[in-house]
């Protein structure tokens, strides 16, 4: 699965109007409270990784899915995770593919089981190695590619100056 999203960052209108200074929101239409905002398109765009991945880090939580990522539409850009959530998140949807709980992923694994349910939390990093192993437990391999870096512009320019 790509962990690869598309994304709206747009001027703030209405911070513009009131405040005489630029602000730009950026959200994630496939992703449920991925949003963010800030003073800059610089300040956004350092600021949409980090709010991809702690919404999808809900699904988690939750025990869910992840959203299918759509179509990049007119204006938006794909944002991904770093690689190393993608290799978490793609952990956690091969567990829920196959019904796998933390405890029988350390059973096949061995491994603890508290440290086998850290392998999906982003928020404790776990070795690379640890993962693709969980993931070989699991008839799963993670495969890494590049891409163009996509650049993007608000949908909506700054009114000029008066």
């Amino acid at each position: 699965m790509s962990f690869a999203y598309p994304c709206a960052v747009e001027l703030d209108e209405e911070h513009l109007r009131d405040t005489g200074r630029e602000g730009y929101n950026a959200t994630f239409p496939d992703v449920h409270g991925a949003h963010t905002c800030g003073d800059s398109l610089v300040e956004v765009n350092g600021r949409l990784r980090d709010c991809l991945e702690t919404a999808l880090s809900f699904c988690i939580a939750d025990n869910q899915p992840f959203p299918a990522p759509s179509a990049p539409g007119p204006g938006q850009v794909l944002v991904s995770v770093s690689p190393a959530v993608a290799a978490q998140f793609a952990l956690h949807e091969a567990m829920l593919a196959q019904g796998v709980t933390a405890a029988e992923l350390a059973h096949r694994i061995g491994m603890r089981p508290s440290r086998a349910s850290r392998l999906t939390d982003i928020y404790r990093p776990a070795k690379p190695a640890e993962v693709e192993r969980a993931l070989a437990a699991l008839g799963m391999q993670m495969i890494s590619e590049a891409a163009p870096l996509e650049q993007w512009a608000p949908a909506t320019e700054p009114a000029p100056a008066a």
